[in-house]
Order: structure tokens, then C-alpha cells, then sequence
């Protein structure tokens, strides 16, 4: 399995890499919505239970879909799959 993993395409590397940094981006951003409670006082605690105070978790999710579906693409288009080339025939031409 290790002879065949640095085989891999560049871009295969990229998004292994980017999916990686997105899911570190979202433990963040879920634990600083989780986070924003307890660091406030008087109005801002009663707001921090509200469902839109997480709308930094759904924009990591937004972007992470949208990076993954661009790269996604941008692998499956840039996809060579091994075919044997043809050679020409020798002898009578048209």
C-alpha cells in the first residue's frame, strides 16, 4: 500500500490536504459557537443560545461543500485514464 500512495496525482494530495484543514476548521468553529455562552453577560448570553449564533459553523460548512465540489471537478477533468495509444497502420494509406 505504501508503494501505491506516493503514486498518487498532485490534486488528489490537495484535497486530502484541503478536506483535512476544513474539518480542523470546523472543530474550531464548533467549539467557539460552543464557546460564546459562557464569555458574555447580561443580553448577549440570552442571544448566544440562539440558533443563528452558529451561522460561522454553517459558513465552514458552505465553503468546505462548495471546495469540495470545485475540486472534485477539477480532479475528475484532469483524469488521464491509462489507454493503450493506437499506432498507425503500416502500408496503405488513404
Amino acid at each position: 500500500m505504501a508503494s501505491r500512495m506516493h503514486r498518487w496525482r498532485l490534486l488528489t494530495w490537495v484535497i486530502l490536504a484541503f478536506n483535512l484543514a476544513m474539518l480542523l476548521w470546523l472543530v474550531v468553529a464548533l467549539d467557539a459557537a460552543e464557546d460564546s455562552g459562557r464569555s458574555c453577560v447580561g443580553d448577549l448570553c440570552e442571544e448566544a443560545g440562539d440558533p443563528t449564533s452558529s451561522a460561522g459553523t454553517w459558513l465552514v460548512v458552505l465553503v468546505w461543500l462548495a471546495g469540495a465540489v470545485l475540486l472534485g471537478a477539477a480532479w475528475l477533468i484532469t483524469h488521464h485514464t491509462e489507454r493503450p495509444t493506437r499506432r498507425p497502420r503500416r502500408g496503405w494509406h488513404r
